[in-house]
């Protein structure tokens, strides 16, 4: 499998400390998947076809910091690509805006960390994770409207749109940050594994 893994975070908010925040990621990734995982900025996405799979990473800086053209070429290459996707908070509020959907300030913006996500569809993505899990949570941003074909697959008290999949496209992405877990916190991992054993599945 190879993997490829989008960083959504704008070049100006790149700083020495975030570049290594998104290769610890990549590496997370490529133990999670069992296979090899390629950063590229999405300022650099052209064609995303080769991929068995692509994540959509989250963003630190805010949407208004983006060029709208910038995000709406690297919504024509992910709409494009047939493939498996999984959006990481931004990179799941994008899957939404890429589909007809949109994004919006979050209601209710908490202090960074674990919190309580409900599943509400243990079908796929969130197979076997608990009915009630903590997942590592940092957004001000979240989906206000999901497009036809989306289904919720998790909630949570402050967001009511913790997770989504759209089984015809084939993307997943959720709202809490998965690749953020610890042996106190383990589900995140587990939506990973969840995650490439859907894409491998479909190859």
């Amino acid at each position: 499998m190879d993997v490829s893994f989008v960083v959504t975070e704008h070049p100006s908010a790149l700083t020495d400390e975030r570049r290594q925040h998104f290769e610890r990621i990549e590496r997370l990734l490529a133990k999670a998947a069992g296979a090899d995982v390629r950063s590229v900025a999405y300022l650099d996405v052209g064609d995303l076809g080769t991929a068995d799979a692509v994540v959509l990473s989250g963003s630190f800086a805010p949407w208004a910091a983006h060029d709208p053209r910038a995000l709406e070429r690297l919504g024509d290459a992910v709409r494009a690509y047939a493939g498996p996707v999984l959006g990481i908070c931004a990179g799941m509020q994008l899957q939404a805006r890429f589909a007809g959907g949109a994004y919006g300030p979050a209601k209710t913006v908490l202090e960074t960390g674990f919190r309580d996500v409900e599943v509400l569809d243990d079908g796929d993505l969130l197979r076997a994770v608990p009915k009630v899990a903590r997942m590592y949570k940092h957004h001000s941003e979240e989906i206000v409207s999901l497009p036809d074909g989306f289904r919720v697959l998790a909630r949570s008290d402050e967001c009511a749109v913790e997770a989504i999949a759209d089984l015809e496209r084939r993307w997943w992405g959720t709202q809490f940050h998965p690749e953020e877990f610890s042996p106190a916190h383990p589900a995140g991992e587990l939506v990973l594994r969840n995650f490439f054993g859907l894409a491998g599945a479909s190859q």
